[in-house]
C-alpha cells in the first residue's frame, strides 16, 4: 500500500516573486490543517516533532525526543517497514522524497498521512532527515465564511441550497 515517490525535487520560490514572504507562505499553508514538522537525528535515532505532528499520530506532545515505540505503534503494521526504509533511503541517497502511509489505533479507522522529507547535512555528524507530515485526505471540518452575516459548516448545503430543496 505505501509508496515512495521518486521525482526531481523542485525549488519553489514563486511566492517571493510576487511579494509573499516565506513566513507568510508557511502560515497560510498551515492555517487550516494539522501540518506537523519533524526532525530525525541520524546519530542518536531521536525523533523530534511539533505539536501538530504529535496530534496527527494521536500522541501526547513532548518537547524532547518522541517515544519511537509509540509513534511506530500508530503506523499501520503493513506500512511500518516501508517507513523505516524510507528514512534509510533519504539519508543514504540524500534526496527529497514524499510518501503516503496509514496511521491510527487498531480500533479506529486508519487515516492516510503524507510525509515530505529531505536529508540535511550537519557537519561532524551523520546528518538528519527533516520534514513535514499532514493528513493526505483531510476530514472536512471548520466553518466556511461567505460574509460577516452568513456562515455554515463545511460540507453542508449553502444558503441558497435550502431554497431549492423540496
Amino acid at each position: 500500500m505505501p509508496f515512495w515517490v521518486e521525482q526531481e525535487h523542485r525549488d519553489n520560490d514563486q511566492h517571493r516573486e510576487i511579494g509573499i514572504t516565506d513566513t507568510e507562505a508557511m502560515e497560510l499553508v498551515t492555517a487550516f490543517r494539522l501540518f506537523g514538522s519533524w526532525r530525525l537525528d541520524l546519530d542518536s535515532g531521536h525523533l523530534f516533532g511539533s505539536q501538530d505532528f504529535s496530534d496527527l499520530f494521536g500522541l501526547d506532545h513532548t518537547d524532547g525526543p518522541m517515544n519511537m515505540a509509540a509513534v511506530s505503534a500508530q503506523i499501520h503494521p503493513d506500512d511500518l517497514n516501508f517507513m523505516m526504509s524510507t528514512f534509510e533511503r533519504a539519508s543514504v541517497d540524500k534526496r527529497t522524497y514524499h510518501s503516503i502511509f496509514r496511521v491510527g489505533a487498531e480500533e479506529e479507522n486508519y487515516r492516510f498521512l503524507r510525509t515530505v522529507g529531505t536529508f540535511r547535512d550537519r557537519p561532524g555528524t551523520s546528518g538528519e532527515v527533516v520534514g513535514i507530515t499532514y493528513e493526505f485526505f483531510p476530514r472536512r471540518s471548520g466553518t466556511a465564511f461567505v460574509s460577516a452575516d452568513e456562515r455554515w459548516p463545511l460540507g453542508s448545503p449553502g444558503p441558497d441550497d435550502a431554497l431549492h430543496e423540496k
